[in-house]
């Protein structure tokens, strides 16, 4: 993690900012579990990756969750992947689209998912106290 923790840190302010009206965690336990369940498959790296990514991808685009998730952790949810992330697939390769995500690792994005999450519910702790 060492040489990417600058931008590990960068793409934990960008998400911040962009999950700054979100009071929530749940979206990232959702994808910090999807994760734990797909990294411990006796496959290489750049497989792990690629059933990561066709998950999250297969999520975004999914109506699984209506039933299951309030409306705004749904929105929240797709948002996250879908605008923020931006998980696409072409050419029989699901990829990150958004810059400043897809130079990321898996294990730099388990990090940067953590970070986010931990850092995330101090800033909903702090709001909370303030009220």
């Amino acid at each position: 993690m060492g040489d990417n923790k600058d931008l590990i840190k960068k793409s934990v302010d960008l998400a911040l900012d962009f999950l700054k009206d979100i009071s929530t965690v749940r979206v990232l336990d959702i994808i910090i579990d999807i994760y734990n369940d797909v990294r411990y498959c006796r496959m290489d790296e750049k497989t792990v990756r690629q059933r990561f990514l066709k998950i999250l991808y297969n999520l975004k685009n999914s109506e699984t969750f209506d039933s299951l998730l309030e409306e705004g952790d749904r929105k929240a949810l797709k948002s996250f992947l879908g605008d923020l992330l931006q998980i696409k697939y072409e050419s029989n390769k699901y990829y990150i689209g958004n810059e400043e995500f897809k130079e990321l690792s898996l294990e730099d994005f388990y990090c940067f998912l953590i970070e986010l999450k931990y850092r995330k519910e101090e800033a909903i702790k702090d709001k909370e106290a303030a009220t």
